[in-house]
């Protein structure tokens, strides 16, 4: 017993001696991923759906905020230099991008995700830039990014082709649910009252009559001649309903209601996702909830 016993603590002294002479397990750094930082939330989610998980995809403007005069802040314009892209909307929605480069010394691609799509011009010369606010515009967004990953990372092609299916695919299942929904919207004429007209975009893809309250330039309120004649325009439609985009609107377009006979229709999304968890979290899923919301107000 006491040899056995002997053995035992020798056998032991030695396991503890080799477990204190082994070396420590390497600890491996995470590895980094490429950063994309697109201007606005709904940009960001196209680009999220094609890039992630393989890259770390960043919105410069958040959920419910608007896109419109936005430019970067001081601390902002810092976060420029490890990002390996950059995504924009173009049309002159972000008026500092031409001076980006000198102002944070960002060398890198910058991609115009509007590229290629045929612009609706206002006053004739200003390039609407709404484009998200329809499904050929998220195509063509998606497209445009998977062509520029694809350029920048072709080892990682197959993968994002991948995910670009899939978001066609889920793209043009909620475009054939809309092209239904708006149906017996499209019967007759119907106008859809908005404080700004954000859905020029909307209107040619589906031939839907959008009337802006406000100026899409300058935000100014219209003219009571402007507004008498709107409300001339809506009394003579088969169908009207006023929507909101932001809680401010609610007493003006309420007050269009009330004179003209037009239903309240309730929030559309223009320029921004909701959060996460609200009706629209993702790009398609604030173009489903907008047409949906168009709909039932107009054929209930």
């Amino acid at each position: 017993m006491l040899i056995a016993r002997r053995n035992l603590l020798g056998l032991a002294a030695t396991g503890l001696l080799a477990a204190a002479c082994k070396p420590a397990p390497k600890v491996v750094p995470a590895v980094s991923k490429p950063k994309v930082l697109a201007t606005m939330s709904i940009l960001a989610d196209v680009a999220q759906q094609i890039g992630a998980p393989d890259l770390e995809i960043a919105s410069l403007i958040g959920p419910d905020q608007s896109a419109h005069h936005r430019d970067p802040t001081p601390s902002e314009l810092t976060g420029f230099g490890d990002i390996s892209l950059l995504l924009h909307i173009g049309f002159k929605l972000e008026g500092w991008i031409d001076r980006l480069p000198e102002s944070t010394g960002y060398s890198g691609p910058i991609i115009q995700a509007s590229d290629g799509i045929e612009p609706i011009l206002i006053e004739g010369r200003i390039p609407d830039p709404h484009t998200w606010q329809s499904f050929a515009g998220l195509r063509s967004y998606a497209e445009t990014i998977a062509k520029a990953y694809i350029k920048i990372w072709p080892n990682l092609a197959p993968d994002f082709e991948t995910r670009l299916k899939a978001y066609l695919g889920e793209l043009e299942t909620a475009q054939k649910a809309a092209v239904a929904l708006l149906a017996p919207v499209r019967q007759g004429r119907r106008l859809i009252i908005v404080p700004h007209n954000s859905f020029r975009y909307l209107g040619r893809e589906f031939g839907l009559e959008f009337r802006g309250v406000s100026s899409l330039s300058t935000g100014a309120q219209p003219s009571a001649k402007a507004l008498a004649d709107l409300l001339d325009e809506i009394k003579g439609a088969q169908g009207a309903a006023c929507f909101i985009e932001t809680e401010a609107d609610q007493r003006l377009m309420a007050q269009i209601a009330a004179e003209s006979g037009a239903k309240l229709g309730g929030k559309l999304y223009t320029d921004s996702l909701s959060k996460p968890d609200g009706p629209a979290g993702t790009s398609i899923k604030m173009l489903a909830y907008n047409v949906d919301t168009i709909a039932k107000a107009l054929t209930a």
